[in-house]
């Protein structure tokens, strides 16, 4: 929408020189237009030009500052724009950091929960053969026959060959 304000400057400095114009045209004579003022029409149109002149530096003068205002809004958007991408990458970042911390930890929480069940194996795996072992010397102390002194040799053979895994 254009508005009377931003089409004022244009149409009044049009209007000067046109009058400036129409008035140099009768300016050969020396009769005075307007009674109550003691000027020509050479005088008028001097004041009508000076008076356009003004007008077309006033709207040079706001047609420079809308520019840059405009530039300016730009300008603005431009960093305000860099600013969301930027805010957009650094919360990308955080999450894929985020998500790589949780997947650390679930891996060490698997990793240590398979370290306790083969820990838990080991322990039951060393009761078995403490059970055979208390068996076999049981049964050897009971009843001390070749059958039960081979098993006793057996597992203690077993012991010395597995001992570091124990």
């Amino acid at each position: 929408m254009v508005s009377f304000l931003g089409l004022l400057p244009r149409t009044l400095t049009t209007f000067l020189f046109a009058l400036t114009a129409l008035l140099r045209f009768y300016g050969n004579s020396e009769s005075v237009p307007i009674p109550r003022f003691p000027l020509t029409y050479l005088q008028w149109s001097f004041w009508a030009f000076i008076a356009a002149t003004t007008a077309l530096v006033v709207n040079l003068g706001l047609e420079w500052h809308a520019g840059h205002q405009r530039r300016y809004r730009e300008a603005e958007a431009r960093e305000i724009a860099i600013e969301t991408r930027k805010t957009a990458i650094e919360t990308r970042e955080v999450a894929v950091e985020t998500r790589e911390i949780t997947n650390r930890t679930r891996d060490v929480a698997v990793e240590t929960r398979e370290i306790a069940a083969r820990e838990r194996d080991r322990a039951a795996y060393r009761t078995r053969l403490q059970t055979k072992c208390l068996a076999a010397i049981m049964g050897c102390q009971l009843a001390p026959n070749p059958r039960s002194k081979q098993r006793l040799r057996d597992l203690l053979t077993l012991l010395e060959e597995y001992s570091d895994l124990l």
